[in-house]
């Protein structure tokens, strides 16, 4: 079957990213391990496993952030990792083979499917995070069968939605509705981790501001779904390009600032304005507020965008950093001064959602059905398989081709 594989290898590491720096496509040149290539399937790991046709095969950011070696080699995430991978985690499938146990599953169902491979899959008894519905802190990500890998799309055992095919756990499976298109449901999964973080903590009644770093397709999820849980403060978001600003404030933003706009008056600058607060700045080193937004998700998670949201964020306020991949050099000091509280959140889960415990997916599949998350300005782009490295070309140039989010067509 075609599959797109990656691995670390320490030599072209080191010449892809001295290269890198000048000409980007060196991550998907012949100088980098990323390869479209024929490989054997993956055979059911057990007998209440199926075999799954991706439909579409969503390109995160993350995928990017690994194939432009971003990370370094010794990040926390990459202990779990079974190299080479069959890149993509995000996807809308097809079962297409049913292991013994599995029957229940009709065969043609289509479904999102949670990466992570958790206790249930696992055939472990649930650890405490598990038993909360919580599996994106699953506490067995790493036993009894090391060789899965923590994840869809981060291993070579149960291969990722960049590909003719893959394997998952039945536990895995979440049904999609029959009047979502694919279009729709392979943006399921990123949006669910926007979903995530905001209910991870929601705003209190305390929290009358809300600040988003960042207009990518999570930043953009956050905002939708602030509006869509009921949030009537004030949403002030930054983005990077004109058409992501336009797109923010047709969401639900009150006011986004770009670029350009932070380039003639910094955000410390119109949060102090805002708020009226002085700005500080010490001799050397960036500026400071001491009072400012309630509540900041940094959907970017850079050393700027997290340096950024702990100086801005009010004392005793709350940051939330979703996802993997933040800096490893970061001033943490306004923590201990502000009394800051700082939070995780990893993909998905159970939530408490209008009084029912049910995945992220499913909220994000009620909304859509409502005509929330529109899949015609949210993904923007779609490529088969064989073109992937114009697809990485795009994405890894957003600003050129006005991209929000692209996917692979496999199948369907």
């Amino acid at each position: 079957m075609r599959a797109i594989t990656f691995h670390i290898s320490t030599p072209r590491w080191f010449l892809c990213k001295a290269l890198g720096r000048f000409r980007r496509s060196v991550y998907w040149s012949r100088l980098s391990t990323l390869r479209l290539k024929d490989i054997s399937e993956q055979p059911l790991p057990g007998d209440d496993w199926v075999r799954l046709r991706p439909r579409l095969g969503g390109i995160c950011g993350s995928d990017l952030t690994m194939i432009m070696l971003a990370a370094p080699p010794d990040k926390f995430g990459r202990a779990l990792i079974i190299e080479p991978v069959v890149l993509g985690h995000e996807n809308v499938s097809t079962v297409v083979e049913r292991g013994p146990g599995a029957r229940d599953v009709p065969e043609g169902l289509r479904v999102n499917v949670d990466p992570v491979v958790a206790c249930t899959a696992r055939g472990l008894p649930l650890c405490p995070s598990c038993r909360e519905g919580q599996m994106g802190a699953c506490w067995n990500v790493a036993e009894k069968e090391p060789t899965f890998g923590f994840s869809v799309g981060y291993s070579a055992v149960v291969g990722g939605s960049w590909s003719d095919s893959f394997v998952a756990h039945t536990s895995q499976l979440v049904p999609v509705p029959e009047g979502l298109s694919d279009e729709q449901a392979v943006l399921v999964d990123p949006l669910s981790c926007s979903v995530h973080t905001v209910l991870r903590r929601p705003p209190g009644p305390e929290d009358q501001d809300v600040l988003v770093m960042g207009c990518g397709l999570i930043g953009l999820g956050m905002i939708e779904f602030l509006r869509a849980w009921g949030f009537k403060g004030r949403i002030l978001a930054t983005s990077r390009y004109p058409y992501q600003t336009s797109l923010a404030l047709h969401l639900g933003a009150d006011e986004v600032w770009d670029r350009a706009d932070l380039s003639e008056k910094d955000l410390f600058e119109r949060i102090a304005d805002l708020y009226g607060v002085p700005t500080i700045r010490g001799t050397v080193g960036r500026k400071i507020l001491l009072g400012g937004v309630d509540l900041v998700y940094d959907s970017v998670g850079s050393r700027e965008t997290v340096e950024t949201a702990l100086r801005v964020v009010r004392p005793q306020g709350t940051v939330l950093l979703p996802g993997m991949g933040h800096p490893r050099w970061v001033d943490w000091d306004p923590i201990p001064h502000k009394q800051i509280t700082v939070m995780g959140s990893h993909g998905r889960g159970i939530e408490t959602w209008n009084g029912r415990r049910v995945h992220t997916y499913t909220i994000v599949h009620d909304l859509m059905a409502q005509g929330r998350f529109p899949a015609d300005r949210l993904l923007t782009h779609i490529f088969p398989l064989e073109d992937y490295k114009t697809a990485l070309d795009v994405l890894a140039h957003k600003s050129r081709h006005a991209a929000v989010h692209g996917a692979f067509r496999v199948s369907g």
